[in-house]
């Protein structure tokens, strides 16, 4: 049984959350993001009681453009008095292709690293939204047992292509940026909120082992009471298999299976652990740092509590009425 709803306060609050963003979205993009109908009446209910169509969305976002409720042009929908953001998008587009490429042929490199289960692209270029001077934001899954021995291959790998973000570095443009790993028995995030919603709709996956995709989308089905179509992502733009890279892996492995291995992860989770509690930036306000034997999580500084107290703001004025967002509990 579908409940019943007012599709447009549902459209325009996706439009209204992009716009802290400046990111203007086709129709299918509204689709693809829109924000769970629920939000604004039945809160605690997930998107699939709610029976939303394409075509829905297109129906009512004519409406809304000939009302001038919303910006239209070229197929690209913004918030009225945004129509700089057209020609904004059409150049992100460009940069984004760009960036994918360079992306690409450096994380072919990373299926080299034992222990490595899993790449998703994350942040702003997943999103397709860059700039010039955008990281590579990357989340990573490692096989459980080896957290802290998976992401030192993964710094030795990216630090010898030059391709690593420096602990200092307040840009570092086309550099990567691991800043949050989980294990692969441990795939479900439980810090939530529309941000972490959002963000794990546009992840894009790079490299993956066989069922990594599935199993994660399954353990993060929460997203869907964010979320109305939150499910695995169709846009797949994975690196080519090596042959020599994963076989690099495997011996790596085969060499650390073992009592070795353990007493490696061991030294390395130890000392890895204390230099993260002599960072200051661990203790900043403002962003979450996570350090344990299944997750590790770097975002001392995160745009969530902007982008929510944006959004809410700009609810209140559109006259649409919801429960506040709140972020996913930052420090």
């Amino acid at each position: 049984m579908f409940l019943m709803m007012d599709i447009r306060s549902p459209i325009l609050a996706t439009i209204i959350y992009y716009d802290a963003f400046d990111f203007p979205l086709t129709l299918a993009e509204v689709y693809k993001y829109l924000i769970n109908p629920g939000r604004f009446s039945h809160p605690n209910v997930k998107s699939s009681v709610f029976n939303i169509e394409a075509v829905d969305i297109a129906e009512e976002l004519d409406n809304m453009a000939r009302a001038g409720v919303v910006g239209h042009k070229n197929g690209f929908y913004f918030m009225p008095g945004r129509e700089n953001l057209y020609e904004e998008r059409i150049e992100k587009d460009k940069l984004a292709g760009k960036k994918w490429k360079k992306f690409l042929r450096l994380a072919k490199h990373l299926q080299a690293a034992p222990y490595l289960r899993a790449v998703f692209v994350s942040g702003s270029l997943a999103a397709n939204n860059p700039d010039p001077k955008s990281d590579f934001d990357v989340f990573v899954v490692i096989k459980s047992g080896r957290l802290y021995t998976g992401r030192v291959f993964l710094w030795i790998i990216s630090s010898i292509l030059g391709a690593r973000r420096g602990r200092f570095d307040l840009v570092a443009p086309d550099k990567l940026c691991f800043n949050h790993y989980v294990t692969d028995d441990n795939l479900e995030l439980t810090h939530r909120s529309l941000y972490i919603a959002q963000s794990l709709a546009n992840m894009k996956p790079a490299i993956v082992s066989n069922g990594v995709i599935n199993n994660f989308m399954a353990s993060n089905k929460w997203a869907n009471f964010y979320c109305h179509n939150f499910k695995q992502t169709g846009e797949y733009r994975g690196v080519r298999p090596s042959r020599i890279m994963i076989a690099l892996a495997k011996v790596g492995e085969y060499a650390l299976n073992n009592f070795f291995g353990d007493f490696l992860e061991k030294l390395l989770r130890s000392f890895q652990q204390r230099r993260i509690k002599n960072n200051p930036a661990t203790y900043e306000s403002g962003g979450r740092i996570i350090f344990n034997d299944k997750e590790l999580e770097f975002h001392p500084r995160s745009f969530e509590r902007i982008v929510i107290d944006n959004y809410n703001n700009k609810l209140k004025k559109a006259g649409i009425s919801s429960e506040l967002e709140n972020d996913s509990g930052l420090s």
